[in-house]
């Protein structure tokens, strides 16, 4: 399991602009791991609140924050060609049925390793 989105790096080519709404679907519609309720404003300085913005998606493969989506979209926060190449093979859809609670465990304990 690999995690994305801990740590940021933006992009204002036009050519990620181009993935970045494809990104933020497929970051949304994945399987939530863990639900958080609570409430943070974004870390880049924009004054949004962000819901929830620690509950843990997956597609399987990689785990990421819930307010990964935000930055992508609204910062150009960039994301791994890996991940993005692997957003493609599944023709933008997260492979829901993929997740099982073994796959939730890891992708828990993944998401909380430091690096």
């Amino acid at each position: 399991m690999r995690r994305v989105g801990f740590v940021l790096v933006r992009s204002d080519s036009e050519d990620w602009q181009d993935t970045a709404a494809f990104a933020v679907a497929y970051l949304a519609g994945a399987p939530v791991v863990a639900e958080f309720t609570e409430t943070e404003q974004c870390l880049l300085g924009c004054g949004e609140n962000l819901v929830g913005c620690s509950s843990l998606f997956t597609d399987g493969a990689w785990v990421w924050r819930g307010d990964l989506r935000h930055y992508v979209g609204r910062h150009g926060v960039t994301l791994p060609p890996e991940f993005v190449e692997r957003m493609r093979e599944f023709d933008g859809e997260p492979p829901a049925g993929a997740v099982d609670g073994s796959v939730a465990r890891l992708a828990l304990q993944t998401a909380w390793q430091v690096a």
